[in-house]
């Protein structure tokens, strides 16, 4: 068996030298380098040398000059194999140093054992012949060589530098992308942990929380720490009606895509919060979810606007029933009060009916106002203001409200004795007190309390005005009602008259009380101040612009109101109101012929047009309306004076009224010297047309 001697620093390179010899029945003996192999082959010479040229210590060219120049060597064949030196000056200067033969790797196994044994062979006939013996020019053999080893160190620096290039590129191009992921990582970090929503990433194979932001922290109170070490805790806030529903949503849903829930939390510290939360799954290329990402928005202030705004809604339709109620209920006033004031004047002084006439009237009159509130809180009746006396309204108001107000809530009315008028919608002045006080109550809890009603007069200057905002310096009525209840903080007392806001639980206020009361101050030129503290009562005060009192005209001439058989026509078709205005107005002066039928008023007034000095209808009536017969009447005779009747006195019917032609719009039901006072105005405005 042939022992081959096989000389490379590479290792895979002696790996399948040895795999291939080995195979084809050569002893097989591996070297590192030509320095090794030099003492190797010293100690037992191989049959056959194969070396690399390029190697460390004792390169392939020093090792055949080496070989050759030995003795006991020479004879023995050398055959370089090598990828590195591949010019083929390097294969003439290993030929021309003795090298036996020259094979450029890699050579297919079949030639390159062939190229073997016809190596061998040549050894084994003598036809290699002496060995070559070293070049007598040392010089230039080692000249030669040192150039090859150049020429090859170059090759492997270019190459390096090739390989250096395209390696800073690759790092370049690494550089570059992870500057983009670092990037891209900032910016999805500041949008995620910015943004008010939660985001959240789970793994839905571990049930394991990946991320999500601080948002968190602010919306459930608590830590995201605690989330990514309990996950289940998310669940766990979840209130209890709503968290199976959420359970189960959240286990099939999500990784449909399908998942978008509602529901309640509870934070740490007792607070509920309405939670609006979404999902979405993220599936690798095989479709299967790897993940599901989602986003989870607090939504309880939406969620309580809504619910307020329905609330609003069903005080609308509230107060278009009571509108309703109160158009019928007015006709049921006016003949009430009618006949309670026509049985009076017919009545003689002294007699036992005349109280019970009188408590009558103050019923009616009473009544009337209530149905004035009622038309107000609905909108179907005009804020008019007129000179009143505060004082008769707090009185009235409050004692209105003793009779809703528990007994342990003590009242203490205080006010200046000298009257104080303004400029004022008394109805809107009923509301303003009614509210401060019904707060006042709800403060109190339920506990024995007191609520203090003061009315009095402050000389405001204008200084202190101008720091009120809204209302003008001097002579001013001060309204105050102070509580013993429980105050407000700081906080509560910046928002009491934003709309909507409450402090009271669900279904105990629509949080538009205070603001309403705001703007009713505003809207008549005065202003409201608050002051309050916890466990120390709060204490507010409105202030109206004074004004001038007026006497009524018709105190001071009540003969002034009497008709002079003047003709009217009165038209209703409540026939209790007919027979009520009849009587009515003959007491005044008048001559009346009374309708319950449009058509037959309108027939009798196309009969003889100049019969009628005045007309007086009512607005709502089956089959034709009081505006329709009045532009029919005012056709014949345009300056015929025509009053209105209605308990609906809107904007737009003042605005129709007075666009036909009509003088005078009447509010009932009304008394008879308001009846008069308006009659007599409609005759004294026709005479002086």
């Amino acid at each position: 068996m042939k022992r081959i001697l096989i000389v490379d620093d590479n290792t895979q390179n002696l790996y399948l030298l040895r795999a291939l010899l080995a195979g084809h029945g050569y002893a097989v003996e591996e070297a590192r380098n030509g320095d090794i192999a030099r003492s190797m082959a010293l100690a037992a010479p191989p049959d056959m040398v194969i070396s690399d040229l390029f190697m460390p210590v004792l390169d392939g060219y020093g090792f055949l000059r080496f070989w050759k120049a030995n003795e006991r060597l020479k004879k023995i064949p050398f055959v370089v194999y090598t990828a590195t030196y591949t010019d083929p000056r390097d294969e003439s200067l290993a030929l021309e140093m003795g090298a036996d033969a020259f094979i450029l790797k890699p050579l297919e196994p079949e030639p390159f054992l062939g190229r073997l044994r016809e190596v061998l062979e040549m050894a084994g006939r003598g036809e290699l012949g002496e060995a070559h013996a070293p070049a007598p020019d040392k010089s230039a053999l080692l000249e030669a060589q040192t150039e090859a080893l150049i020429r090859k160190l170059e090759k492997k620096a270019a190459q390096l530098e090739d390989a250096n290039r395209e390696l800073m590129e690759e790092i370049s191009v690494r550089m570059r992308a992870e500057k983009q992921m670092s990037e891209s990582e900032k910016r999805f970090r500041e949008l995620a942990e910015t943004i008010q929503e939660v985001f959240w990433m789970n793994d839905p194979a571990r049930k394991s929380v990946l991320y999500v932001n601080p948002a968190y922290e602010k919306i459930w109170g608590r830590t995201c720490i605690s989330l990514y070490q309990t996950p289940s805790s998310w669940f766990d806030a979840i209130h209890p009606e709503d968290r199976e529903r959420i359970r189960q949503a959240a286990e099939s849903l999500q990784i449909r895509g399908d998942y978008d829930e509602t529901y309640r939390i509870l934070r740490p510290d007792g607070t509920q919060r309405w939670i609006r939360d979404r999902a979405y799954p993220v599936r690798d290329e095989s479709g299967a979810v790897v993940r599901v990402v989602g986003t989870a928005e607090d939504i309880t202030d939406r969620r309580q606007l809504e619910e307020r705004i329905q609330q609003a809604h069903k005080l609308e339709a509230i107060g278009q029933l009571a509108a309703g109620v109160a158009h019928d209920f007015n006709n049921i006033l006016a003949v009430i009060l009618g006949n309670a004031e026509l049985a009076q004047a017919q009545n003689a002084k002294g007699r036992p009916v005349e109280r019970s006439l009188e408590e009558i009237t103050k019923a009616s009159v009473r009544g009337k106002s209530l149905v004035k509130q009622i038309l107000t809180f609905s909108r179907q009746q005009p804020q008019a203001r007129q000179v009143i006396d505060l004082a008769p309204v707090l009185e009235e108001t409050v004692e209105f409200l003793r009779a809703i107000i528990p007994s342990n809530i003590e009242f203490v009315l205080a006010r200046d004795p000298v009257p104080l008028s303004v400029l004022a919608d008394p109805t809107q002045v009923h509301q303003v007190i009614s509210n401060l006080c019904t707060n006042a109550w709800h403060s109190l809890e339920g506990k024995t309390g007191r609520i203090l009603i003061k009315l009095d007069s402050i000389e405001l200057g204008a200084m202190e005005a101008a720091r009120m905002g809204g209302v003008r310096p001097g002579l001013t009525a001060r309204l105050t009602v102070s509580d013993t209840g429980k105050g407000m903080d700081a906080a509560t007392l910046a928002r009491i008259f934003d709309p909507f806001f409450t402090t009271k639980g669900p279904g105990k206020g629509t949080g538009l009380g205070l603001s309403v009361v705001q703007g009713i101050v505003q809207d008549h030129d005065g202003a409201i101040t608050v002051a309050s503290q916890p466990g120390h009562g709060t204490t507010i005060q409105v202030y109206f612009p004074a004004a001038e009192p007026l006497v009524a005209d018709w105190e001071a001439m009540p003969e002034s109101i009497r008709g002079q058989g003047q003709h009217v026509l009165y038209l209703d078709d409540e026939e209790a109101l007919v027979n009520l205005a009849t009587p009515m107005l003959e007491r005044l002066g008048y001559r009346v012929t009374g309708f319950t039928d449009p058509a037959e008023a309108m027939k009798t007034f196309h009969e003889n047009p100049n019969r009628f000095d005045l007309v007086i209808t009512d607005m709502n009536m089956p089959g034709e309306s009081g505006l329709g017969v009045a532009m029919d009447m005012l056709k014949l005779r345009p300056e015929l004076p025509i009053a209105l009747c209605s308990g609906f006195i809107t904007e737009d019917l003042r605005l129709r009224a007075q666009s036909a032609g009509i003088r005078d719009l009447l509010y009932k039901p009304g008394t008879m010297e308001e009846f008069g006072n308006a009659i007599h105005k409609l005759v004294v405005t026709s005479l002086q047309g």
